[in-house]
């Protein structure tokens, strides 16, 4: 996934499932902070806590929706057992996805 400039990031994490309003939620997982100034770790040592990013996307039937995103406040979600955010209404709105 690709910034402005040079600056990369790479999913680690990527799930997609229906949502219960008839589209879809997928949650993606960046190996580090999206915005962070540091470069990527030349080690595969597990990365620290909140060093990485949780995006959280929800789209309608058209693909139409929005996308979250969240360096902390990352919670196991029971009901499909995959990582969501705590509070996905409060997160700070990353993008608007629309065609």
């Amino acid at each position: 996934m690709w910034g402005d400039g040079v600056t990369g990031y790479s999913i680690k994490y990527a799930w997609r499932s229906p949502s219960t309003e008839g589209g879809d939620r997928i949650v993606l997982v960046t190996a580090r902070r999206i915005g962070g100034s540091s470069p990527p770790p030349a080690t595969t040592a597990a990365p620290e806590e909140g060093d990485f990013t949780v995006i959280e996307m929800r789209l309608d039937g058209k693909g139409i929706g929005e996308a979250k995103a969240s360096h902390a406040n990352v919670v196991v979600d029971p009901a499909t057992k995959t990582l969501a955010l705590d509070s996905q209404a409060s997160s700070p709105l990353l993008l608007k996805v629309t065609r």
